[in-house]
């Protein structure tokens, strides 16, 4: 009999997946088909026994036949679309963020956190600073000690900054020019004469090769490896803006411009109040390949950057984290 109890959540989104193929499968439609019909509301009743779990889970049991005492669950479905989505629901930053387990609070404490609204350590922290975090421990019943040690580990931890030499663009190539072969003139047949010397021709002009215009030189790329990362409010070297091309939850790519100082100060902000400052050089050979930078700060706060392999205030290059080193 416990084997018939369904989770509701597992049961709604098996439904939407199947709506989903529906939908999917009218653009097969419309290649043959002008005139089809779509799915507009949908909504089903159950009669079913409700069941709470050890784990708090509410559970359902569909009512056999003739078995009375069911309560009645009555599902409703309609479109959504992406806008209303986007408006209805948490941002794509807040998920990246870790989830409570991930922090090491109990079952039990991340349970009474999702009744006040609170799944990630990035939704905890934007509670805690809008109620207080005695505010928050209060009402989830979870000590005040046990949140913040959940967001001291969900911090962003850089535990590698590497500077990558920028590739210099290769000239275009230019065929020579076929040089033609000289014409073969037929000694003519004459008795007692000599056939008359064919005449050399003449070397052929060396090809004229335009000087090469302006080549946009590529821009000195700066790769940061660590845990946690939400999005980058902004990035500067020096006082010069940086682009972001990359970025993950464990890496950030960065773009310095070509004709920015060699050495410098690198900022990235995760927000206002966490910054992270690193000093960065690109004067060592480009032929030995990416390096790693030693000094790293925080531009508010306290901040310690380990790294390995340093000699003399820049690391041996580590050409596994590149993909190879710079031929």
């Amino acid at each position: 009999m416990g084997e018939s109890f369904f989770n509701v959540e597992d049961f709604i989104q098996s439904i939407l997946v199947q709506l989903d193929r529906v939908q999917d499968a009218l653009r097969l439609k419309a290649v043959n088909r002008p005139l089809t019909y779509a799915l507009k509301d949908f909504a089903i009743d159950f009669h079913v026994f409700a069941d709470l779990d050890s784990a708090g889970t509410v559970r359902f049991r569909p009512a056999a036949a003739n078995e009375t005492g069911a309560s009645t669950l009555r599902l409703g479905f309609t479109t959504i679309t992406k806008p209303m989505i986007e408006e209805n629901t948490v941002s794509m930053a807040a998920t990246k963020s870790p989830s409570l387990e991930e922090m090491g609070l109990a079952p039990e404490e991340v349970r009474r956190l999702e009744g006040l609204g609170v799944r990630t350590t990035a939704q905890l922290d934007r509670l805690q600073r809008a109620a207080g975090a005695s505010t928050v421990s209060r009402w989830a019943s979870v000590p005040s000690m046990r949140l913040q040690d959940a967001l001291r580990r969900a911090r962003p931890t850089v535990n590698r900054v590497q500077v990558g030499p920028s590739v210099a663009p290769t000239a275009p190539k230019v065929a020579p020019p076929a040089v033609p072969a000289a014409p073969k003139v037929a000694a003519p047949v004459v008795p007692r004469v000599a056939p008359p010397i064919a005449p050399k021709a003449p070397p052929p002009a060396a090809p004229r090769v335009a000087p090469p215009g302006n080549v946009a030189v590529p821009p000195r790329q700066v790769r940061i490896g660590g845990t946690f990362f939400p999005d980058v409010q902004r990035a500067r070297f020096g006082d010069r803006p940086v682009d972001i091309a990359h970025a993950t939850d464990t890496e950030i790519v960065l773009q310095v411009p070509p004709d920015a100082p060699a050495a410098g100060t690198l900022e990235i902000a995760f927000s206002d109040e966490d910054v992270r400052a690193f000093d960065v050089s690109f004067e060592t050979d480009p032929s030995a390949g990416p390096h790693e930078t030693s000094d790293a700060h925080e531009a508010t706060g306290s901040y310690e950057a380990s790294t390995s392999h340093e000699t003399n205030g820049i690391a041996t290059p580590d050409d596994d984290y590149w993909g190879g080193g710079a031929s």
